[in-house]
C-alpha cells in the first residue's frame, strides 16, 4: 500500500521543476536606477513560486515520513517491540496521510481536466 505512494513521491522529486535561484551577486552590484526597473510583482510571484515548492517539498517528504513510520510502528508491533496504543496512533496517521493524499490528487485531476475543457 505504502510503495506506489513511494514511487510517485519519488517521481515527483525527479520531475518537478527546479525552485527559483536567488539573484547572483553581480546582480545585486546594478545600479538603483535600473534596480527599480523590476516590478516588484515579478519579485513577488518568484517568491511564492520558491515558497509554494518549497512547501510542495517538505509536504510530501512529511507525507512519505509518516507512512514509513507507519510501517515501521506496524512491523515493530508484529516482532512485539511496540504497544498497541503507539500502533493505532501510527496507523491512522498513515491512513489519514493517504486520505489527504488522495483527496489533493483528485483535485488536481479535477482542476486539470476543467483547464482541458475550456474553449480557447
Amino acid at each position: 500500500m505504502i510503495e506506489p505512494i513511494g514511487r510517485a513521491a519519488a517521481a515527483y522529486g525527479l520531475h518537478r521543476a527546479p525552485l527559483a535561484q536567488p539573484a547572483p551577486a553581480a546582480s545585486l552590484a546594478t545600479p538603483p536606477a535600473a534596480a527599480g526597473a523590476a516590478s516588484p510583482s515579478a519579485e513577488t510571484a518568484a517568491s511564492a513560486e520558491s515558497s509554494f515548492g518549497a512547501f510542495l517539498d517538505r509536504q510530501v517528504s512529511q507525507a512519505v515520513e509518516t507512512l514509513n513510520e507507519g510501517e515501521r510502528m506496524s512491523v515493530a508491533a508484529v516482532a512485539g517491540k511496540a504497544g498497541t496504543h503507539e500502533v493505532v496512533r501510527s496507523v491512522l496517521a498513515a491512513e489519514m496521510t493517504v486520505q489527504t493524499v488522495v483527496s489533493i490528487r483528485d483535485r488536481m485531476v479535477q482542476a486539470y481536466q476543467d483547464v482541458m475543457r475550456m474553449a480557447i
